[in-house]
């Protein structure tokens, strides 16, 4: 509940005004069992026209302010929640960005997309029924139970039967449920999960043939969540007869005795009609608020979820007192640096690396696939940290500059090509829409200038969600030209040439060599991207097998010297 005392703050004023407009229709509607009584005693039975006249245009009036005082309510109530909610979303998809590779690593995204939809509609839910129902039933109940003990002591000791019967029939069926309806957002996750999967992969899904397969996996995710959700079903269906029992018990109650006391003289029939009208109100608020609480134990398993969310700490923190923002000229330095996925030193992508890299240069990263390129990249802008050992740029620990402003000053075309849906233009000032350039020169660094001026719109030409509209290569050449955007001092391609042609991939890779303003990383397991690098660094099982020019590992490096000549069908001449 903390989540919901903390997010309801900024909606203070229509969270109050909703109970008091409860309040007003809740005093109107208790006021109509008492003047029905009237009409019936002192109209009918003695046939007075005048008290029929007046008390129904009372009861009318009454009405009318009862349905305003609903209507402000739900209104207010209506604000409140959606307020709550909108915040509460906020806040959590803030926190998923926010958080680190790391935690993300160990976040499925159907976990995350079920919290920010399902699980805040659950608490929104229970806000705005909770601020009309559970401020009407106590309201109601409490008023209906002190005008029937007016009108008759003797029949209200009926509500000492009735009420707590219902208040434990309630308190099992809440226990019963509550975690039940853990279990089914957990299958909703589940759900999520396999439909994200499949959509995501739904090419693959295709060319490989397995409709049939997939089909079945997502068939068993779903039922498992229909069979959860009947089985929470199943509990609830108890609640609406079991309460419809024990009113109808109370209101057969009520006649069997009160006839007697009718008989006797000691009660009007007016009076019987309106102790009745006073139970049903108390019984039905009751089994609103029933309704309410039980939901509120599904709602309660949302709000652990999204607790859970919230209050996780990213892995990456900023120190306490950064250095001041200042220009980086794009120098380089590991020292001694390890680090493993799983935090766990025995087992290390990453083991003692130790290399500088001078401002402007162009290294190009070699080696196997697993030997740790990508972790090596993943680490300079620091979407990891490490397990040992420091990174410094301009001789200061990356630890000591600020996220923002070391991101800032890193251009990055991750492994997996990423484009958002938009412009071709949008997509290649991503992040930095505040530098005044020339895109024309960074798509042709990129050799992709050709292709977008051959498309009408050029450079507000749409792309699709994820680039569907493009080719690997294409998406790969705008990623490039987004990295190059801003001129950062650092720039870090990985494998960002793999879905292009040789000739063309020789293209980027002369432009990014000759270009003097940023320190290049250009990973690749092609030995042709690295041949006009200033050096060459080639990993093996997380450690550096060689470090040089072309010539200085042709000449020394065995590794670099198989790699060359498998790649190249030539045979390594020593000179």
């Amino acid at each position: 509940m903390n989540i919901i005392k903390k997010y309801i703050r900024p909606y203070l004023v229509p969270a109050l005004l909703a109970p008091l407009f409860m309040l007003l229709e809740v005093f109107m509607d208790l006021m109509q069992p008492t003047l029905m009584a009237r009409i019936i005693d002192k109209g009918i039975m003695l046939s007075d026209q005048r008290v029929l006249l007046h008390t129904g245009l009372f009861m009318l009036g009454l009405t009318v302010i009862g349905l305003l005082g609903g209507i402000g309510c739900t209104i207010a109530s209506t604000y409140a929640s959606t307020g709550v909610a909108k915040d509460l979303r906020e806040s959590l998809y803030a926190k998923v960005l926010s958080l680190s590779h790391k935690n993300m690593d160990e976040l499925e995204t159907g976990h995350i997309i079920t919290r920010l939809t399902n699980d805040v509609v659950q608490v929104e839910s229970i806000i705005r029924f909770g601020l009309r129902i559970l401020v009407r039933a106590p309201l109601q109940i409490i008023g209906s139970l002190v005008l029937a003990v007016i009108i008759s002591p003797a029949l209200s000791a009926i509500f000492l039967v009735l009420i707590p019967l219902i208040i434990v029939t309630v308190f099992f069926i809440m226990k019963l449920a509550s975690p039940v309806f853990t279990q089914v957002q957990n299958k909703m996750d589940r759900l999520n999960v396999c439909l994200q999967e499949n959509l995501a992969g739904i090419r693959l899904v295709k060319a490989f043939g397995r409709q049939d397969h997939e089909k079945e996996k997502f068939h068993r995710a779903n039922n498992e969540l229909i069979e959860k959700n009947i089985q929470a079903s199943r509990i609830l269906a108890f609640a609406n007869p079991l309460m419809t029992l024990f009113l109808n018990a109370g209101i057969l109650a009520v006649i069997w005795f009160g006839s007697g006391r009718v008989w006797n003289g000691n009660l009007q029939i007016g009076r019987i009609i309106a102790f009745i009208n006073y139970m049903l109100q108390l019984s039905m608020s009751l089994i609103m608020a029933s309704h309410i609480l039980i939901n509120l134990s599904r709602a309660g398993a949302s709000l652990i979820r999204l607790e859970e969310l919230l209050s996780l700490e990213a892995d990456i923190q900023e120190g306490e007192d950064p250095t001041p923002d200042r220009m980086i000229k794009g120098a380089v330095e590991f020292r001694h640096v390890s680090f493993s996925y799983k935090g766990n030193s025995q087992d290390p992508v990453l083991n003692d690396i130790s290399f500088t890299v001078s401002p402007g240069e162009k290294v190009a990263i070699l080696g196997a696939t697993g030997s740790g390129k990508s972790t090596l990249a993943a680490l300079i802008p620091r979407l990891y940290d490490t397990d040992a050992g420091s990174i410094l740029i301009d001789g200061k620990d990356i630890k000591k500059y600020s996220l923002s402003h070391l991101r800032a000053n890193i251009g990055m075309a991750p492994q997996q090509t990423i484009l958002f849906s938009g412009s071709i233009g949008q997509n290649i000032k991503y992040g930095k829409e505040n530098f005044e350039g020339k895109m024309e020169s960074y798509a042709e660094t990129a050799s992709i200038r050709d292709f977008i001026e051959s498309q009408p719109e050029k450079y507000n030409s749409e792309v699709k969600r994820r680039g569907a509209n493009l080719s690997g290569g294409q998406k790969q050449r705008i990623a490039i030209a987004r990295a190059l955007w801003g001129d950062p001092p650092i720039v870090i391609l990985d494998d960002s040439t793999s879905a292009v042609d040789m000739k063309t991939a020789e293209m980027i890779q002369t432009a990014l060599y000759t270009q003097k303003k940023s320190t290049v990383f250009i990973i690749s397991q092609r030995i042709s991207s690295a041949l006009k690098a200033d050096r060459i660094m080639l990993l093996e099982d997380g450690k550096i097998a060689g470090l040089g020019t072309h010539k200085e590992l042709i000449a020394q490096n065995s590794i670099y010297q198989e790699i060359f000549r498998s790649q190249t069908q030539e045979e390594v001449k020593i000179s």
